[in-house]
């Protein structure tokens, strides 16, 4: 069962588990949802009990979850969940490294009991602190960064192609432009996923980096130059006063600079693609769906502080 099989994510790594020939049951709140998958069921996994409901009907022996961020729902798949293995989708939760690749031993559980109010990243993190406290759920962490494909619905891709199809210079932060991106195509954390849901790994209380690897935010947008046929012109300055929206993948210099995928390359066999097949896919479809990131109606204030004419 994949939590969230309709979703970006979700989509994608429906896709591949059905590739494989795997039986897959996507679930979400839509009742008409798009996407590859054996059969589907509609409830809000926020409320247990029509969770529980689900899962004695449906019995999966595997429970992918892209749509959690709030501790009390890892605490209700643990107490309704009875399959082989729950995958749990996370996200960037390290700790400020300044500049350092993330390695997977380098998130700390949090201490404590989780407020009330969390926001996504800090969701993410108290969601694996329970994790990491339960031994009895036989569960995989996947840790993707910021992830872009077609039909990315944070635009934040679409916020640079736009900025080099325009012709004008983009803002980048000078500190860490020549820095690794936290940066994933939407594909290969599909691919990721899939690996992670396969029983016959030895993956349980273990955590994946998956992203691709060695890729800056220079190559990033050189790459979306050459797939558009002109030149790349960035403009750095320093990150603090980089307007909002400018450069939505900062790199922030107080945070970590890539992912270290030794480990999910070991131990998953997950390999990332190349920077260009990921870029060729997307820019198909931002020619077709043209996209406009909010960040870019500052656009004007921008090519002021660049200097451009």
């Amino acid at each position: 069962m994949v939590l969230g099989g309709a979703g970006f994510i979700g989509v994608a790594a429906c896709k591949e588990l059905m590739r494989r020939g795997v039986e897959t049951i996507a679930a979400g709140r839509k009742e008409r949802p798009y996407g590859t998958f054996t059969s589907y069921v509609a409830f809000d996994r926020g409320d247990e009990d029509q969770l529980a409901r689900a899962l004695a009907q449906t019995e999966p022996d595997v429970v992918l979850d892209l749509a959690c961020f709030q501790p009390r729902d890892v605490d209700a798949v643990a107490r309704c969940f009875k399959g082989q293995r729950y995958v749990f989708v996370s996200t960037g939760v390290y700790p400020d490294l300044h500049g350092k690749p993330a390695r997977e031993d380098d998130f700390v559980p949090l201490e404590g009991d989780p407020p009330e109010a969390l926001d996504y990243l800090e969701g993410k993190r108290w969601c694996e602190t329970v994790l990491a406290r339960n031994r009895d759920l036989p569960w995989t962490v996947v840790r993707p960064p910021a992830v872009f494909g077609p039909g990315d619905h944070t635009l934040r891709i679409a916020a640079y192609i736009q900025r080099v199809a325009d012709g004008g210079p983009l803002l980048v932060p000078s500190e860490t432009y020549e820095r690794r991106a936290n940066v994933a195509w939407v594909k290969d954390i599909g691919f990721a996923c899939a690996l992670a849901c396969d029983p016959r790994k030895e993956t349980v209380h273990r955590a994946y980096n998956a992203a691709l690897e060695d890729v800056t935010l220079h190559e990033l947008i050189e790459g979306i130059a050459r797939a558009l046929g002109v030149p790349a012109r960035m403009h750095p300055i320093p990150f603090a006063e980089l307007p909002e929206g400018a450069s939505p993948y900062g790199p922030d210099p107080r945070r970590h600079a890539g992912y270290v995928i030794d480990r999910a390359r070991h131990d998953l066999g997950f390999e990332p693609s190349a920077l260009e097949d990921a870029l060729a896919e997307t820019l198909a479809w931002y020619r077709v769906a043209h996209p406009s990131h909010p960040g870019y109606a500052n656009r004007e204030k921008e090519l002021a502080l660049a200097g451009a004419d």
